[in-house]
């Protein structure tokens, strides 16, 4: 079944963030994961301000859970701690 990670983020660095792109989005490949919604600007409709928002695919939830538990992943989530304030959830898909 697949699922999706949701990230929301607050940048403060944006030459950091596209660094931290460049470098986390492979890895998504690699776990099976393809980026389908990135928006700088997100429709508010109700209830949630969001600045950054993007959505990744992924074939299950173990393959989020094995791309945030891995050893190259790791450094690159402390880039992006670094670099914005982050809300990320991940979603079972039907």
């Amino acid at each position: 079944m697949p699922a999706y990670l949701v990230v929301d983020l607050d940048i403060h660095d944006h030459d950091v963030i596209a660094d931290y792109r460049s470098k986390a989005l492979p890895l998504v490949a690699k776990a099976g994961g393809r980026l389908i919604a990135l928006d700088d600007a997100p429709l508010e409709l109700e209830g949630w301000q969001a600045t950054n928002m993007l959505i990744i695919e992924f074939p299950d939830m173990e393959a989020i859970q094995g791309l945030f538990a891995s050893p190259e992943y790791a450094p690159l989530a402390l880039q992006r701690q670094a670099a914005a304030g982050s809300r990320i959830i991940a979603l079972r898909g039907v």
